[in-house]
């Protein structure tokens, strides 16, 4: 399929269920497959030999800290995916470190139960109106009610995982017609990254399995190799038979056609910045896969920190990778000296050979000890005090990999020394000051995974009609994201922590001066910018705050109505003076009132 669309966004057992079971005319010919086969194949070789160095220290990593996360080798029906991966792994502190960094780092950039971005008018020092202001509100709630409905989350936790561990994670973002957006997490070992003149990812191919069944709900039967769909017709246990799917995602830039005297060919209209193509990998057939263009890049690549022009991160597992050797070693080390000291290597006399002899107890074991012979004896006898210095040395190498993980940045509370709890303000400087070290990480997050991640699930919904149009007050005007990290969160517990003490301590001397007479020092400051700010910077609901116009027109109706009260009050005296004096009769009929208008009359 060429375009803009997908057959595998309306994937599901719907779909599956009215796929027909044997396809009337076999699928055309695409008449520029073979020079765009010919590329996507070579351009895939060339990235599996860069990618070599990589690959063998992904697999060093995963061996000691994640192995369920990492392909050695993508082949087809190899039927060993329960196939235990964590022999290496005797000691799993490089494991529990990481998952408690992966989890800081979620629960601190991008957690699902706060608000982790919003959106704000990209010019410096523009004052947006009440109504852009709710339109951002709106738009940014929309956009979470699509992150929260979809896989996004779940996948986001397994990335940090993965980005903790081998410093590199790949995210696809496709359009889906059930929930929206669908994430795909490619792990360690399929993927294949490069790198353009910006230095930023741009590309991304990979290898992966897929057994016929899956191959038939994703592109369609019509799309299929002839193989592919003779399976197909066949049903029945070859529906479970894997192949490896290749999957290409680039630039659209042009290729130079062999096949047409080296013209230039253009692969899918200029209008589409990338082009994606899927095809099965030692099976050309007829047409790929797959073939459409996308209007932004739909991957995004998460790195921990990178080096000039690497197109793979690096991160604190790599760190921890040696103290993780030294850790597995040490500690069966340490099985070895229990086990020696717990049942040792024995010596015998050589009359005991082939007779009846135990150490267990409770067994009899018969010796002549005649001529002071020994019968039994250890041969090798450990130091009992072994044990101990090799825990105290473990007990520095896990400290080593906990630190490598940062677990001392995001269990800062858990193991702050002294008495508990601290106070706010102290609590805020410490944590600030730990998360300084993540400063870094959380900058390059934002600008190469978090800002793509969100521009292109706003433009999904923008295409699906997902969004309210922007108030007049914002038409022209950039719109930009800003972010809610831990990082920043810091910095914010620390700013309200001192505006909080520093409005408390004023207070108090405002009501001493207004006693003794003195000038108020609250007249310094600006209570409604006071209020403005710190809501601000504690994420206060901004659609619940009167803009500046508003307060105006609310304070204009106060005056009004606080002036109409007071001209009341003048009257009244007035009016119940005079409706005294109405009951008051002086003769002839008239009251005290009627007697004052006839003689003024008179």
């Amino acid at each position: 399929m060429q375009g803009a669309v997908a057959h595998y966004e309306d994937i599901g057992p719907t779909v599956l269920a009215g796929m027909p079971p044997t396809l009337a005319q076999p699928p055309r010919q695409m008449a520029r497959w073979d020079d765009l086969f010919a590329h996507v194949e070579s351009r895939l070789q060339g990235l599996r030999v860069w990618r070599f160095s990589w690959w063998q220290h992904m697999a060093e990593l995963a061996q000691f800290i994640l192995p369920y996360r990492y392909h050695w080798v993508i082949t087809a029906n190899t039927m060993n995916r329960g196939h235990p991966v964590n022999q290496s792994i005797v000691d799993n502190t490089a494991t529990l470190a990481m998952r408690i960094c992966a989890s800081g780092l979620s629960a601190g950039l991008m957690s699902p139960s706060r608000p982790w971005f919003r959106f704000a008018p990209a010019l410096e020092n523009f004052e947006v109106d009440a109504a852009a202001r709710q339109w951002m509100d709106d738009t940014a709630e929309r956009v979470y009610a699509v992150l929260g409905g979809s896989n996004f989350y779940t996948e986001a936790a397994q990335m940090f995982q993965d980005v903790s561990t081998f410093g590199t994670s790949p995210m696809i973002i496709y359009e889906d017609h059930e929930d929206v957006i669908r994430c795909y997490l490619p792990c360690a070992g399929e993927y294949y990254l490069a790198t353009g003149a910006r230095l930023s990812v741009d590309t991304l191919y990979r290898e992966y399995t897929y057994t016929v069944s899956q191959i038939v709900e994703w592109f369609g039967l019509e799309a299929c190799p002839e193989e592919v769909r003779g399976f197909w017709e066949q049903g029945g246990a070859v529906l479970e038979r894997e192949y490896v799917v290749c999957h290409a995602i680039e630039p659209n830039f042009a290729l130079m056609s062999r096949s047409n005297g080296g013209r230039r060919m253009n692969v899918l209209p200029g209008h589409f910045p990338y082009r994606e193509v899927y095809w099965l990998r030692g099976r050309k057939g007829p047409a790929p896969l797959s073939l459409r263009g996308f209007s932004e890049r739909p991957f995004m690549v998460s790195r921990w920190s990178k080096t000039s022009n690497d197109a793979y991160g690096r991160g604190p597992g790599m760190d921890a990778l040696g103290d993780t050797r030294q850790l597995q070693l040490e500690t069966r080390r340490k099985g070895a000296v229990i086990d020696k000291i717990a049942k040792p290597p024995m010596g015998a006399e050589p009359e005991l050979e082939n007779k009846p002899s135990s150490i267990l107890p409770g067994e009899i074991t018969y010796i002549n000890t005649a001529g002071a012979k020994k019968g039994f004896w250890p041969l090798y006898e450990v130091n009992p005090q072994a044990i101990p210095a090799l825990t105290a040395d473990l007990k520095d190498v896990q400290t080593r990999i906990n630190r490598a993980f940062y677990t001392d940045v995001f269990l800062l509370i858990t193991q702050m020394e002294g008495v508990q709890p601290r106070n706010e303000l102290e609590i805020a400087e410490r944590k600030g000051e730990k998360i300084q070290q993540l400063g870094p990480v959380i900058e390059l997050f934002e600008s190469e995974f978090a800002s793509p991640a969100i521009q292109r699930v706003v433009s999904i919904m923008h295409r699906r009609g997902l969004l309210r149009p922007p108030p007049p007050s914002l038409r022209g005007i950039p719109v930009a994201i800003e972010y809610v990290s831990m990082m920043k969160l810091a910095q914010r517990a620390a700013q309200t922590a001192a505006m909080e003490r520093g409005i408390t301590v004023i207070g108090g001397v405002s009501a001493a001066a207004q006693a003794s007479g003195a000038p108020d020092p609250m007249r310094i400051i600006n209570t409604d910018e006071w209020t403005r700010l710190y809501l601000d910077q504690i994420g206060f609901p901004a659609k619940v705050i009167y803009g500046e116009d508003e307060v105006a027109e609310i304070d204009a109706a106060r005056m009004a109505e606080k002036q109409k009260q007071d001209l009341m009050a003048m009257v009244q005296p007035a009016a119940t003076a005079a409706q005294s004096l109405g009951t008051v009769q002086v003769g002839g009929g008239q009251n005290a009132v009627e007697a004052m208008l006839a003689a003024g009359n008179a």
